[in-house]
């Protein structure tokens, strides 16, 4: 028994010893295993990356040449154009021509020619039919750099991004038309206008885009040379909707920081800062855990560096390397049970909580949708209430108004006349008050009518500014009160009489009130309107009236909400009148803005308020 013991428990020593032995060998092979596939694995990603990369270098590079060829095409007929005999001779006709043949010939990358003089005027213009020239001819495109830089330079000019007339941002090339001309001093040439190409950003993205090999999964950047995003096909860096957007400025820093890491941002910019200095290279960037290979190269046109093209090409080779190494490991398998078992747990303990949650915000939405509505039942009371109070407010003060105004003519006593004007002022201010109570009510509700009438804008101005004249008086205010029309021009206006003066009225009050806040006591100021005419572009006429003061300015505080209801720095104001106004103003299909003064550079006392009305002259 007792050998049988020994020998049994030899065995089983034996057994253990053949277990671990079998059990290492099996682990030593598994390390081995696993590390040989990491290994190999490691391997091909490294191949899968160096061919990615060669392609996009390849690919950048090519797309590079490309485009740098098909702008260079366009600057060489722009160029041809610009030694045109019948260009240099105005002989429109045959330059219309001749204009319409380059715009044919380079379709598929410009969007139209123009032709400007020596003044910056258009000449010609391609692509539109007659109707569309008529209305763009003559127009004054003198400021634009593709006009201004030929005319200093006379050399080409290849532009950055320039939104156009008809809110199309695109990019110019221009070559100035120069003549050549004999004086004293021998020949010189002479500016005499400059040929134009536009590029819509959109045609030039599709020229690139065409360009790709459908097989490979890569994307297109265009910056400008001070980084400014003309073309993307992509949201992995920067989309489509970034389009005019610096990409150091803060709002793409942003957004970079939402998806990359503080180091793959670092390394973002750092690629974007040498790419913009016109080097070519590439570098590989992590982002939201995918590795991306991003090349860049210049677009370099006659020796000048103009645009930075980029091609981003995402790793997907890599990853599924890696998917295949996994599916060796059998240890995988049991994780993905495990985590299909994790997740049907969380996705039913989810579904319960949603259930529970989705109650209780049916509830508390019943609760919401019960006070909206009462909000809405005590708001309309509170307008009606607040509507019946100045109407009811306005019945009493009007007759004491007029009776305490015909009292105080009858008292001789000064003492008294002074008490009966403080009555008199503050009825007034109270008047006033209910009446601009009312207007909020009516503009609040759409109910704000005009009555429109021809009338001479000049007279009604003139009546108030005496009126206020004869005010100032009677309160020995030192406050000159000045009107101005400029060329003597007799207004003609199709408004409602009372709103206008009432507008004209709360400006004026306005002026007059700050002048006494900024001036000591006999100080006095200057108030003046002047009055003038201006032509906008759709060829309709308005009126412009100004009122400047030299009081104390707006304050920086209210500037920007300085039309909003009680909207104001002054403890004697309610801060309704120039809401007032503004609702007024814009009922006639108006403006009114505000700007304290400036006179050569150097702030002056005061503010000037315009508000403009139609003028059917």
């Amino acid at each position: 028994m007792l050998r049988k013991r020994t020998t049994s428990n030899i065995l089983s020593k034996r057994n253990v010893s053949i277990l671990i032995i079998i059990g290492a060998i099996a682990l030593l092979l598994s390390v081995f295993s696993y590390h040989y596939s990491s290994f190999t694995s490691n391997k091909i990603i490294d191949v899968a990356l160096q061919e990615i990369r060669s392609n996009a270098r390849i690919e950048v590079h090519d797309l590079s040449q490309i485009l740098t060829n098909k702008l260079q095409s366009t600057g060489a007929l722009l160029q041809t154009l610009a030694d045109s005999p019948a260009i240099h001779n105005n002989e429109y006709k045959r330059a219309d021509i001749i204009i319409n043949t380059r715009q044919k010939a380079t379709s598929g990358l410009t969007d139209f020619y123009m032709w400007l003089d020596k003044n910056g005027k258009i000449n010609w213009l391609s692509n539109i039919n007659q109707t569309t020239y008529q209305k763009y001819r003559g127009t004054d495109l003198s400021y634009r750099p593709y006009f201004t830089t030929p005319k200093e330079t006379h050399t080409e000019y290849y532009s950055s991004l320039i939104e156009s007339n008809d809110k199309v941002p695109r990019l110019y090339i221009s070559y100035p038309v120069l003549n050549m001309t004999t004086t004293g001093k021998g020949e010189q040439q002479v500016f005499s206008g400059v040929v134009v190409a536009a590029i819509k950003l959109q045609t030039l993205g599709n020229v690139l885009q065409n360009q790709l090999f459908p097989g490979f999964n890569t994307t297109i950047e265009l910056l400008d040379r001070n980084g400014i995003i003309l073309y993307s096909n992509t949201p992995s860096f920067i989309g489509p909707s970034f389009i005019g957007q610096n990409v150091f400025g803060n709002k793409m820093q942003s957004v970079f920081s939402s998806f990359l890491s503080p180091q793959a941002k670092n390394s973002l910019n750092n690629l974007l800062g040498i790419s913009l200095e016109g080097n070519t290279g590439s570098a590989d960037i992590l982002v939201q855990g995918e590795m991306n290979t991003i090349a860049y190269e210049p677009v370099i046109l006659n020796g000048k560096y103009f645009l930075a093209l980029y091609i981003s090409a995402p790793h997907n080779l890599a990853s599924d390397v890696g998917n295949l190494v996994d599916q060796q490991k059998n240890f995988s398998t049991f994780i993905v049970i495990m985590i299909g078992l994790v997740a049907f747990g969380i996705a039913l303990l989810v579904l319960l909580w949603n259930k529970r949650l989705e109650s209780t915000v049916n509830t508390r939405t019943a609760e919401l949708r019960s006070a909206n509505e009462q909000l809405k039942v005590h708001a309309k009371m509170q307008k009606e209430f607040i509507n019946i109070a100045a109407h009811e407010l306005r019945t009493p003060i009007q007759p004491v108004l007029s009776l305490t105004q015909i009292i105080r003519s009858k008292i001789k006593d000064a003492e008294q006349g002074e008490l009966l004007d403080v009555v008199i002022r503050n009825a007034k201010r109270l008047h006033q008050l209910a009446e601009d109570v009312l207007d909020i009510t009516r503009i609040e509700s759409q109910s704000l009518k005009l009555n429109k009438e021809r009338f001479n804008l000049n007279d009604l101005i003139s009546n108030v500014m005496q009126d206020y004249r004869n005010q100032v008086e009677k309160d020995h205010d030192n406050i000159s009160l000045l009107y101005e029309s400029k060329n003597d021009i007799i207004f003609f206006v199709e408004a409602d009489r009372h709103r206008v003066t009432q507008v004209i009225s709360n400006l004026l009050n306005n002026a007059i009130k700050f002048i006494k806040e900024e001036g000591k006591e006999g100080e006095g100021g200057t108030v003046s309107i002047t009055l003038e005419k201006k032509k906008e572009e759709d060829n309709q006429q308005e009126v412009l009236i100004s009122i400047k003061d030299s009081g104390v300015g707006i304050h920086s505080d209210i500037i920007p909400r300085l039309f909003s209801k009680f909207a104001t720095k002054s403890e004697k104001g309610t801060g309704l009148g120039l809401f007032i106004s503004k609702s007024i103003v814009e009922a006639h299909g108006g403006k009114i803005w505000a700007e304290n003064n400036v006179s050569d550079g150097s702030a002056e006392k005061g503010a000037t308020f315009t508000f403009s009305l139609p003028n059917p002259n």
